[in-house]
C-alpha cells in the first residue's frame, strides 16, 4: 500500500515537472493544435482531385500566356515572349520576391 502511494505521488511529481518544464506560451499550444489539425485534413484530402485541379491552372496559365504573346507579336517574337513569360512564372512558383511586379 505504501508502495503504491509512493509511486503515485512520484508519477504526479514527474507529470507536473514535466509540464512545468515544457512551459509553452498558450500561442504555442493553439499553433501546434492547428498544425496537427491541418495534417489531419491533408490525410482525408482527395489528391486526383488537386492533381486535376494543379493542371487545369497549369493550362489556363497557358492559355492566358499564348493570348498576351498573340497580342504583343508586332513588338516581341512570339518565342521569346513565352520564354520570358515561363522565366517569371517559374521565378515566382519558386518562392520569388513578393514585391516584385511581375508576379502579381
Amino acid at each position: 500500500m505504501v508502495r503504491m502511494s509512493t509511486i503515485s505521488i512520484i508519477v504526479v511529481i514527474l507529470s507536473a515537472a514535466t509540464t512545468k518544464a515544457q512551459n509553452y506560451p498558450p500561442f504555442l499550444r493553439e499553433a501546434e493544435w492547428a498544425l496537427a489539425n491541418e495534417f489531419r485534413q491533408l490525410e482525408h484530402q482527395d489528391w486526383h482531385a488537386w492533381r486535376q485541379q494543379q493542371e487545369w491552372r497549369l493550362r489556363q496559365a497557358d492559355d492566358e500566356d499564348d493570348a498576351t504573346c498573340w497580342l504583343l507579336h508586332d513588338d516581341y517574337p512570339y518565342s521569346d515572349c513565352r520564354a520570358q513569360l515561363v522565366a517569371i512564372r517559374q521565378e515566382c512558383a519558386g518562392g520569388g520576391d513578393l514585391f516584385d511586379s511581375d508576379c502579381d
